[in-house]
């Protein structure tokens, strides 16, 4: 990481209340996922708005020093560091969610949002025993998501992203 933090939430109002409490957890003992290092800011931005029925939050932090994430897990595939699975699948559900409920809207979501489902999604199918028998359809319906995406084509990217809740769904009835 840097100095800086720039991260945007989509959540439903009545989610707001709890994401401020965990903001100010991670103000007095230290944050992790998006928030780490946010108890190091020399200034912060914060700005909400209203986005098709949701609340989308803009937040900015400064850090004094450079920020580095604590590793947690390392992905001998990659050799990289990945977060905690439960840290990715809470990620993983802001960005699905804004992207169902835009395209089920009939809008186009913003790419920042496609993109940071598709690498979580890329990542979270390297975590063994998390229902790993639904990988690979899973997979390949991220795909079709992305080629949806990319074409522009709405009524695609509705096709697509409803196999994705499919494929959430068989996998976590089982799983979850």
């Amino acid at each position: 990481m840097s100095r800086g933090t720039q991260f945007f939430k989509h959540m439903d109002d009545t989610d707001l209340p709890g994401f401020f409490r965990e903001l100010a957890d991670a103000l007095e003992n230290g944050g992790t996922g998006e928030l780490t290092c946010v108890d190091d800011f020399k200034k912060f931005k914060i700005k909400g708005r209203i986005d098709f029925g949701q609340v989308r939050l803009d937040m900015k932090f400064s850090s004094a020093q450079e920020c580095l994430a604590p590793p947690e897990i390392e992905c001998e595939e990659c050799g990289a560091f990945k977060p905690a699975y439960k840290d990715l699948k809470k990620q993983m559900k802001s960005s699905f969610k804004t992207l169902v409920k835009m395209i089920h809207e009939g809008v186009e979501p913003p790419r920042p949002a496609v993109e940071s489902f598709l690498d979580d999604a890329a990542l979270m199918v390297t975590y063994a025993g998390y229902g790993d028998e639904y990988y690979d359809a899973f997979t390949a319906a991220c795909s079709t998501f992305r080629e949806a995406y990319e074409s522009g084509d709405i009524t695609r990217m509705h096709t697509a992203i409803d196999a994705l809740l499919h494929e959430k769904g068989r996998c976590h009835a089982k799983y979850a």
